[in-house]
């Protein structure tokens, strides 16, 4: 099972089992550069919303959002495969740990590069932690003029 669907079912109490890794919020920081304007797709509840950065977050499950804490942006629900928006809108796009649930992960990602700037995919695996062992996450990035 994969979209919204997933996470209408397993999404419930996702607040409390789930929340910012350091790591990971620094890596997406890094990656977002001097970007200002973030499109956030498959934004969930939040976590790893940059707080320094003008956000626009895009959630297509209803149990997500109903969670997402009242600190954050508001989200349009939407995909990833059919944003709402036209191309250029944001300095970047972002979708973190998201990816591996598109239907169509090439069209997401390309809707992700769509936007101006950078884009920047993660998926699953999580990076391994200093002294753990695992693979890298996948990325894809696309620069556009």
């Amino acid at each position: 099972m994969r979209g919204p669907a997933l996470y209408d079912r397993i999404g419930i109490g996702y607040t409390t089992i789930r929340g910012e890794e350091p790591r990971i919020a620094r890596a997406i920081g890094d990656a977002l550069g001097g970007a200002r304007t973030v499109l956030n797709v498959g934004a969930g509840t939040g976590s790893y919303e940059p707080r320094d950065r003008d956000v626009v977050a895009v959630e297509p499950s209803a149990v997500m959002i109903a969670q997402r804490p009242g600190d954050k942006v508001p989200a349009v629900r939407a995909t990833a495969e059919n944003l709402p928006f036209p191309d250029r809108s944001f300095d970047a796009a972002m979708a973190v740990l998201r990816d591996h649930h598109w239907r169509n992960r090439s069209r997401g990602c390309g809707s992700c590069a769509a936007s101006r700037g950078t884009a920047w995919c993660s998926s699953t695996p999580i990076p391994p932690r200093p002294t753990g062992s695992g693979s890298r996450p996948s990325t894809c990035r696309s620069s556009s003029s």
